[in-house]
């Protein structure tokens, strides 16, 4: 047998051991580059700006959460999620549900579910991973159960977010996993752990044990299946298990990044490994996340902005437009490029760009309550999704988002065209704080909630020692 495995395998039943433990780092000495920077993190100061863009993609993540609520498979997934309660009760409150508690375990699926639904959560554009959802949803199950303050669950979110992107990075391929679910859950534990103050040697079986349950590949994507946003429960759950075995003193593979049969030789395709360790934190990766403005995935936000700046410069209407040609990268292709199908659910059609861009002429802007089969199937839906039609660009970038171009054919013949490098709600053009609030005020309008927007940001936004998460919480649950 190879001699590094017979270590591992040894390693394994000394329960982790001094000596052992060192043993098993030699052995896998990438993952123990990971586990360095992990532990690091304990004693770095964060930025003024660091924080300031936790906060706000804090609030922007519950607040969808909330309107997630207003999805049918929502209510499916709490209906399943009660019975894995005992007496459908439990210490965690479940977003936008008043006077709802589910145990941990099982509230994270549901907040997960709930979090991604509308795909109107925030994205990490360079690595293309949603990276705050599946983290999200367990802190939440960790803060209700503990009395953590946002200090401290503002830092794990960026940890989280940080380890999520670092597998979620560096692919020269199309994505097969789902990344907010596969790099998400590692990124979830690993914020887990640092709220538990985790040892070195417990760090190491949290990792291979958050591996050990990876899941959540991009065919319920394809399909527009409903189990698409459960994957992101199912992640935050999984999170929760890893960190609760981990301090059982379970001993989990160590070698789980770039092993025989680790991360980037079974979910990832990495070329250059040691660049994204030398990307760790220049900048941290919360300061590159994208809000998503509207509903509909992020892979249709720069037509959406094309289609908002064409609107203020121009007077058409759906009715006088006879085409909409979408020129886009590969990716955006994959995700968005979908062709129309009267009998298409909910999820499959927020990510069909033929439905969704005639949404925002119409109405100006992306309802989730108007993803009904009613609507989607209705004779208007199908003639305005005949006239779009996206086309492949010549991008080379396999993950690229943008740019892209959109071309509005008139029926006098005009032919208007609008180029998107940078969407609304990127780094390079963000939403500000009245827009910030103007979304959040949606989202509870979306779930019928009765929350305020204002209050949620101001609990985000205290300067105060003494604000605890479970205070935050208090505005997006009761």
């Amino acid at each position: 047998m190879d001699r590094r495995y017979t270590i591992i395998c040894q390693c394994c039943r000394v329960n982790n051991s001094p000596s052992s433990s060192a043993e098993s780092r030699d052995s896998c000495p990438t993952t123990e580059r990971l586990v360095d920077k992990i532990m690091a993190f304990r004693d770095v100061a964060l930025s003024a700006d660091t924080l300031e863009k936790a906060r706000i993609f804090l609030a922007d993540t519950l607040a969808v959460g909330v309107a997630g609520r207003c999805e049918a498979v929502s209510d499916k997934v709490f209906s399943a999620a009660q019975g894995w309660s005992a007496n459908g009760e439990g210490d965690v409150r479940i977003l936008g549900r008043p006077d709802v508690r589910l145990s941990p375990h099982a509230a994270a699926v549901v907040n997960g579910t709930q979090i991604h639904c509308l795909e109107w959560d925030a994205l990490h554009e360079p690595s293309v991973v949603i990276a705050l959802c599946t983290t999200t949803a367990a802190l939440i199950s960790e803060t209700e159960t503990s009395d953590i303050s946002l200090d401290e669950t503002l830092r794990a979110l960026v940890l989280g977010v940080e380890t999520a992107v670092f597998f979620g990075a560096g692919s020269q391929t199309h994505p097969r996993f789902f990344r907010p679910s596969t790099a998400g859950l590692m990124g979830a534990s690993v914020a887990l752990a640092y709220l538990r103050k985790f040892t070195r040697t417990q760090m190491f079986d949290l990792l291979g044990l958050a591996y050990s349950q990876v899941s959540g590949t991009m065919q319920a994507h394809w399909e527009g299946s409903e189990v698409l946003p459960l994957q992101i429960g199912i992640a935050a759950r999984a999170a929760l298990t890893a960190a609760d075995l981990a301090a059982a003193g379970i001993c989990a593979p160590h070698d789980i990044i770039d092993g025989k049969f680790g991360y980037f030789s079974l979910i990832e395709t990495a070329s250059n490994l040691d660049a994204q360790f030398a990307q760790w934190a220049a900048p941290w990766k919360i300061e590159e996340v994208a809000h998503k403005p509207f509903p509909a995935g992020r892979a249709t936000q720069a037509t959406l902005t094309a289609l908002i700046d064409l609107a203020a410069q121009n007077s058409f209407g759906m009715d006088d437009i006879s085409s909409i040609k979408v020129h886009v990268p590969p990716l955006i292709m994959l995700l968005v490029g979908r062709e129309y199908n009267p009998n298409m659910s909910a999820a499959y059609a927020r990510l069909c760009m033929q439905f969704i861009a005639p949404m925002m002429i119409r109405d100006g802007r992306i309802d989730p309550r108007l993803f009904t089969s009613d609507h989607m199937a209705s004779a208007q839906a199908e003639a305005d999704a005949a006239k779009v039609r996206c086309t492949l660009d010549g991008n080379p970038d396999p993950n690229a988002l943008s740019p892209q171009t959109i071309e509005i054919a008139l029926n006098d013949g005009q032919v208007i065209t609008q180029f998107v490098d940078i969407p609304y709600g990127s780094p390079g053009r963000p939403m500000d704080r009245a827009d910030q609030i103007a979304k959040a005020d949606f989202c509870f309008e979306t779930a019928g909630y009765r929350g305020n927007a204002h209050a949620l940001f101001e609990a985000i936004f205290a300067v105060s020692e003494n604000i605890s998460m479970r205070d935050v919480l208090d505005c997006v649950t009761n």
